[in-house]
């Protein structure tokens, strides 16, 4: 069975991740409307979990072999993960006079440059977005916590979702500067622990798309507000607009109302797309379709713009245009490539793009 608008929230889920990355240099000025704009395009992640729980119970769970769908999940993600994380690795230490933020450490070895490329793999953070690989893998993994679950009754699988969700909201994202301490071990384990709510809210969703679907009809408006009144709560009681993180996840630091934020921000495009559900929308489709190709790729052409200084030649234009066309030009570029890449190498294409 075919759903369309689930096709087309995959394709805007790409979309807002491409976007999440692309805000330099749009300063934002400190004007609450676009530290909104870009609190809700944030943590455009989010979404690929819940798509990722969806799929597991709509794809798989029927027939489910633990072997052939952890085969099938490395072939099309791990792989292309590894190779391009090499590609990257190499290309950052080899080429680029000014190392981004995350390459801090020595390299000055064959040995060291090993040590620290084994330390991105776990923790993805190579390339932008990338800590989302190691994160997905570890929860391919214990797919069988998922079958049991789904097994559960519905009043369960709430219960367990609710305080999952409470958890998340006290531990936070984990700091991207864990990947570069001792500790780094710790990173994706705490991106499973946090995301798991949203994982499990994937699969709960599958299960009972036809009544979540007939709650949230014509509640665009109520969800929109609610999004919209979050996103201006933590702007102005926590004085930022960008993800909750921590680098000691038992530590204390308030409240992550953003994971509440997007939650609410699914269902509100959800409750719009189910509208036009009976609508082909061609180009929605096909950026479902490369998604992934788009979001390995994405961070290679965001690396090569800024390396090369890009933007400096749109920088008279305001930071919001010039965010909107870096993010129009990311996303096309990525497009290319993967179509380049699958013209050349055919069906092989998958085990480098994941498409």
């Amino acid at each position: 069975m075919r759903l369309n608008y689930f096709c087309y929230f995959r394709a805007i889920a790409i979309v807002l991740i491409v976007a999440g990355h692309s805000f330099q240099p749009w300063s934002m000025n400190n004007t609450i409307p676009e530290m909104m704009i870009a609190n809700i395009i944030i943590g455009g992640t989010s979404f690929f979990v819940f798509i990722s729980g969806f799929f597991f119970h709509f794809v798989f769970y029927q027939n489910f072999n633990y072997k052939r769908f952890i085969v099938k999940k490395s072939k099309a993600l791990l792989i292309p993960y590894l190779l391009l994380s090499f590609i990257g690795f190499f290309f950052i230490l080899s080429f680029l006079d000014l190392q981004p933020h995350h390459l801090i450490y020595e390299t000055n070895t064959i040995f060291n440059s090993l040590i620290l490329f084994s330390k991105y793999l776990w923790t993805g953070n190579t390339l932008l977005a990338y800590w989302y690989i190691p994160f997905i893998m570890v929860i391919f993994l214990i797919s069988p916590i998922f079958l049991f679950y789904i097994e559960l009754s519905i009043k369960q699988q709430i219960i367990i979702f609710i305080i999952m969700l409470a958890i998340s909201m006290i531990i936070h994202r984990p700091s991207h500067e864990i990947a570069y301490r001792t500790t780094y071990f710790l990173f994706t384990i705490h991106s499973v622990i946090y995301f798991l709510p949203i994982y499990l809210l994937g699969i709960i969703f599958s299960l009972q798309k036809v009544i979540i679907l007939k709650f949230i009809k014509n509640k665009a408006y109520i969800l929109g507000l609610a999004v919209l009144l979050l996103s201006y709560i933590q702007i102005t009681y926590y004085g930022f607009y960008y993800n909750f993180t921590k680098k000691v996840i038992f530590s204390y630091n308030g409240i992550d109302i953003l994971i509440i934020q997007k939650i609410l921000l699914i269902f509100f495009i959800l409750s719009l797309l189910q509208k036009i559900d009976h609508i082909e929308i061609p180009l929605l489709k096909y950026l479902a379709s490369i998604s992934f190709a788009i979001f390995f790729l994405h961070s290679f052409v965001i690396l090569f713009i800024d390396s090369f200084s890009l933007i400096e030649y749109i920088d008279f234009l305001p930071g919001i245009i010039i965010f909107a066309i870096r993010t129009v030009f990311t996303i096309a570029i990525s497009i290319g490539i993967a179509i380049l890449l699958k013209r050349l190498l055919e069906k092989k294409s998958s085990y480098i793009i994941g498409w």
